[in-house]
């Protein structure tokens, strides 16, 4: 039987904290499901070169009452864990029939609660519009030197708040680079109110002052004049404006290349 355990994860680079959250349908019932976590916790690490604190919503997951034979493999897997530099791992979302005091760690009710528990001051306040901050997704081309931005469900930006969550976002990725580079957006599912232009222009002006080279998008799902940076209507056409820039390479200009979310 498949397991129907799933997360997502969204790493805090500037916190030191990696943030993972139990999908919908999320089951703890043997040792082939701890094994499933385990994996995508693992994969997720893939980015991270120092040590780090764990914020886990379980508010989706449910551990089988009659899966107890999985405590010692739980405490395992934290040790094993803490061999790959945790530091301390903290959840909230704690649902009484759920399971949740059988999990290695303690459980709070709510997200402040886990995040002061974890010594995290002030990251409590980013959880606000945290399902808009979670459809911006970031693939890192290191070798060409280009952020590719998509979008996980359609994406409007229509107030400056939303604007400072991407910049949130995208300063929070740019702890992995050390070079120049340039911005990729896959405007398929994502549009600009007018309003917001002025907006996007001072993160823009912020960002060239951390080597940002040039923005560009493609895909449009609306005119062309509706977005504070040039767009084109194929990826290839928008990768050889970067290619112009010594930022992108030809074998992944092909639109059959781009990676789906």
């Amino acid at each position: 039987m498949e397991s129907v355990v799933k997360l997502s994860f969204e790493p805090d680079y500037r916190a030191k904290v990696l943030v993972m959250a139990f999908e919908a349908g999320s089951v703890l019932a043997s040792k082939k499901d701890l094994l499933a976590w385990r994996s995508q916790w693992l994969a997720a690490l893939q980015s991270w070169h120092s040590p780090y604190k764990a914020l886990i919503d379980c508010r989706e997951l449910v551990v089988r009452a009659e899966a107890e034979e999985l405590a010692k493999p739980l405490e395992t897997m934290m040790a094993f864990f803490k061999g790959f530099f945790l530091k301390k791992a903290v959840g909230y979302g704690y649902r009484q029939g759920q399971g949740h005091e059988l999990l290695p760690f303690p459980v709070h009710a709510s997200y402040e609660e886990a995040a002061e528990a974890l010594g995290l001051r002030g990251h409590h306040q980013r959880q606000q519009g945290e399902s808009f901050r979670a459809n911006i997704q970031f693939d890192n081309h290191f070798r060409q030197h280009v952020v590719e931005m998509t979008a996980l469900a359609p994406l409007a930006f229509d107030s400056a708040e939303r604007v400072a969550v991407l910049k949130d976002k995208l300063s929070n990725n740019l702890m992995q680079w050390h070079s120049a580079w340039s911005l990729l957006i896959d405007c398929s599912a994502v549009s600009f109110d007018p309003s917001v232009h002025k907006d996007f222009a001072a993160l823009e002006r912020f960002f060239r002052g951390f080597f940002l080279k040039k923005i560009v998008g493609y895909s449009p799902q609306g005119p062309k004049e509706s977005y504070p940076f040039p767009v084109f209507r194929a990826r290839h056409r928008a990768a050889a404006e970067l290619e112009g820039e010594g930022n992108f390479s030809g074998e992944l200009a092909n639109c059959a290349s781009r990676k789906s979310p």
